[in-house]
C-alpha cells in the first residue's frame, strides 16, 4: 500500500492548486493527486470556450452565492493579485479583457500545462483512472483510499456540471459519510428551455438585449448582453447569468432594444410607416433589428402577412410590434442540465469547514475545496477564481498544520 503524507482527490481547478500550493510550501512531503479521468485537468482544458478566463480584475464577494462570512474570508487571503502571481509563478503571463483575465496565450491549455508541468516536475503523483467511492479512516487517524494511505486528504471531486469531463457528484457522498451536510443542487449557468412558437425561425439569431426572469409577482432577476435564440429557448451569458434563480413556469422577459424606452420604440415604428408607407413589413424594420425578427413579430402583432405595406399598419399592430421588441414573453420550461451547465449551486454546506484553512470542523485533517462546496458565482472567471483560492488555502494548510 502507497503512503503520502497529502492525498488530494480530483484533478481539476481545485485540486491542482491545492497540489502545487502544497509542494510549494513543503518541498519534503509526498503528494499525490488522484484522478478519475485518464488524465488531469480536463475540465480545464474546455472552460471559457478553449480560452480560460482564470480570475477577474474585480474580485468581491458581491458576485458570488453562498454563505457571505465564508465567502469573504476565503478572498480576503486570495485575490486577483494573489492569482495573478500565483499563475505567473507557474509561467502564465496574462491579458485582460473587459475586467476578465485570460493568459496570453488565449489558450486554456496553458493553464492546464503549467499546473501539470510543475507537478511532474516538483515530484507530485498523478493516480488516473482511479474512482474514489469512499474514504475510511484507521484508528490512528490515517486515511485509507482505495489501495492508498494518507495522513491528510483534500476533497475536490468538483459539483455536478459536465459530468462528461469527471464532476458527476459522487465527491459528495464522500463527505457526507462524514456528517457534512449538503443543499440541493442545481444547474447554473446554463441555458435555458422555453415555450418556442413565439420565436420559431430565430435559431441562430444575437441580439444586445436586456433579459428579466419573472415570477407572478416581481422581477427575480435581470440581466444585459448578447443574448443567442435557440431551437429549444435562449442562450448567452445574460440568461445564464439569471439561470440560477429560474423555476418551472416563470416568465422570462426578452427587450431587444434596451436603450430605448417603451414610447421611443413605438414612435420609431410610427416614423418609418409614415415615411417608408410602400415598404413591406419584412423590410420596414431593416436597420433597426434583425432582419429574421419582423417575421416572428408580424405574426405575434397579427400582420395577415410580411408582405402587406406600412400604410396598412394598424395602431394595434404597432403596439404588438413594439411589445415584441421590448417586453417578449416566453414561458420557461426547463434547462440545458448539468451536462451544459458551467457550474453548479448548491453542495456541501461550507459551515462545517473553516474558511481559514478548509479544514473539516467535523474530521482533523480532512479538507475540502473548490465547487463541491455550496459556493458558486457569476461568469466571469468567478467560479474558477474559486476553485485556485479554495484550493490553495487548503494545500497550504494541510502542510503547515502539523510537521509531517
Amino acid at each position: 500500500m502507497k503512503r503520502y503524507d497529502v492525498l488530494i482527490i480530483g484533478g481539476g481547478a481545485a485540486g491542482l492548486a491545492a497540489a502545487v500550493s502544497a509542494r510549494k510550501e513543503n518541498s519534503e512531503i509526498t503528494i499525490g493527486v488522484v484522478e478519475k479521468n485518464d488524465r488531469i485537468a480536463k475540465k480545464i482544458h474546455a472552460t471559457g470556450n478553449g480560452r480560460c478566463n482564470y480570475t477577474n480584475m474585480d474580485i468581491k464577494s458581491d458576485y458570488f452565492y453562498g454563505e457571505k462570512a465564508f465567502v469573504e474570508s476565503v478572498l480576503d487571503k486570495f485575490g486577483t493579485e494573489d492569482a495573478l502571481a500565483f499563475f505567473y509563478e507557474l509561467g502564465i503571463m496574462h491579458r485582460v479583457e473587459d475586467g476578465r483575465v485570460y493568459p496570453i496565450s488565449n489558450q486554456a491549455s496553458a493553464i492546464a500545462d503549467c499546473l501539470r508541468l510543475y507537478l511532474i516536475e516538483n515530484g507530485v503523483d498523478f493516480i488516473t483512472d482511479t474512482f474514489v467511492s469512499s474514504i475510511e479512516v484507521g484508528n490512528g487517524g490515517e486515511f485509507y483510499v482505495n489501495d492508498l494511505c494518507a495522513k491528510k486528504v483534500i476533497v475536490a471531486t468538483g459539483g455536478m456540471a459536465q459530468p462528461n469531463l469527471g464532476s458527476d457528484g459522487s465527491g459528495y457522498k464522500l463527505l457526507e459519510k462524514f456528517g457534512h451536510k449538503m443543499t440541493k443542487t442545481k444547474p447554473a449557468l446554463v441555458s435555458l428551455k422555453t415555450e418556442t412558437d413565439k420565436i420559431k425561425g430565430l435559431k441562430g439569431v444575437k441580439v444586445y438585449a436586456r433579459v428579466t426572469l419573472m415570477d407572478k409577482k416581481s422581477a427575480v432577476a435581470s440581466d444585459y448582453g448578447e443574448v443567442l435564440f435557440t431551437d429549444y429557448g435562449l442562450s448567452g451569458i445574460p440568461v445564464m447569468q439569471v439561470s440560477r434563480f429560474y423555476e418551472r413556469g416563470m416568465t422570462m422577459v426578452v427587450d431587444m432594444l434596451p436603450s430605448l424606452n417603451y414610447d421611443e420604440v413605438m414612435g420609431e415604428i410610427y416614423q418609418r410607416v409614415y415615411k417608408m408607407p410602400e415598404r413591406e413589413g419584412c423590410e420596414l424594420f431593416s436597420g433597426m433589428v434583425n432582419k429574421k425578427i419582423a417575421v416572428p413579430m408580424l405574426k405575434a402583432a397579427g400582420v395577415a402577412s410580411v408582405a402587406v405595406k406600412a400604410k396598412n399598419f394598424t395602431d394595434e399592430n404597432i403596439r404588438k410590434c413594439t411589445d415584441f421588441l421590448k417586453k417578449l414573453k416566453l414561458t420557461v420550461t426547463g434547462d440545458n442540465g448539468f451536462n451544459n451547465a458551467q457550474v453548479s449551486a448548491g453542495g456541501i454546506e461550507t459551515e462545517g469547514f473553516n474558511p481559514d484553512t478548509m479544514e473539516s470542523k467535523l474530521v482533523p485533517n480532512l479538507y475540502a475545496a473548490g465547487e463541491i462546496l455550496d459556493v458558486d458565482a457569476i461568469c466571469g472567471g468567478y467560479n474558477l477564481h474559486w476553485a485556485w483560492a479554495t484550493g490553495f488555502l487548503a494545500g497550504k494548510s494541510a502542510c503547515k498544520k502539523t510537521a509531517i
